[in-house]
């Protein structure tokens, strides 16, 4: 009886054995290498990556859009959005101190950015977060501010568009945006939301597109040149109309006809 076992437990396992050394000689020498030999290379992300959720910045105002509503914090399922905040004594408005993720507990969920009802928040393509200590895992407001920079773009400030068939976490295209496009007036990357009329004074960049987009709005089109075209025929048609009513009657005169 021990020896039957001892049998089937020894076939048993140079099967297995035999098997796991096909699959590694047919992966090995029939099939092309796919290692990405990082950091030398980096391997592209698809547009549903979902990295590190950061801050948006509308680039015509340098102002972030974040309201410290609160929305991404309590839907967090991990509590790892820290938000805190103070009230304008002037505006009454909310104005954001710190706003902290902890990426060691992130679920990379995109709970935050589809609770953002302000298309604040963003899943960015950043993947390289490795740390040695967990406690620089947590990304402070001015981190999230410039990394969400190229995911940024100049708009006017107002709520996010109706829900699409594109997840809201997919961004189609980065700015390639710069520190210098925003208007650094506070000392640090972004700023809260200014009084409302407030009128911002835009880079020139910004200014020049702005001028372009009143004038093209301004400009009355031209009459078209259709009708002048059908008018200059007529006109040229009476000229010659006329001398043939003048040898009509020349040729009446010389056959005697009234």
């Amino acid at each position: 009886m021990g020896v039957t076992n001892f049998v089937g437990e020894a076939w048993r396992t140079g099967k297995s054995i035999a098997t796991g050394l096909k699959i590694t000689f047919r992966e090995m020498m029939f099939r092309p290498a796919i290692t990405v030999f990082y950091p030398d290379q980096r391997d592209e992300v698809p547009p549903w990556f979902r990295g590190i959720p950061v801050l948006k910045t509308d680039l015509r105002t340098g102002e972030y859009k974040c309201t410290s509503c609160m929305q991404c914090a309590q839907a967090c399922p991990v509590n790892v959005i820290t938000i805190e905040w103070h009230q304008d004594p002037e505006t009454r408005k909310k104005v954001c101190d710190r706003f902290a993720i902890d990426m060691s507990r992130c679920m990379l969920c995109n709970f935050c950015v589809e609770a953002c009802p302000f298309d604040s928040l963003v899943m960015g393509y950043d993947y390289e977060l490795c740390k040695v200590d967990p406690e620089n895992l947590v990304f402070e407001f001015e981190d999230l501010l410039r990394l969400g920079l190229k995911y940024s773009s100049a708009e006017e400030p107002g709520p996010k568009a109706k829900r699409s068939e594109t997840p809201p976490w997919v961004f189609h295209g980065l700015t390639n945006a710069t520190e210098d496009d925003i208007q650094d007036v506070r000392g640090y990357l972004g700023r809260p939301p200014l009084p409302k009329g407030y009128e911002p004074e835009l880079k020139p960049q910004f200014q020049q597109k702005q001028a372009e987009d009143e004038t093209a709005a301004t400009v009355e089109p031209e009459p078209a040149a259709k009708p002048a075209a059908e008018a200059k025929p007529e006109a040229e048609a009476k000229p010659a109309a006329a001398p043939a009513a003048q040898a009509g009657s020349t040729d009446r005169e010389e056959a005697g006809q009234p």
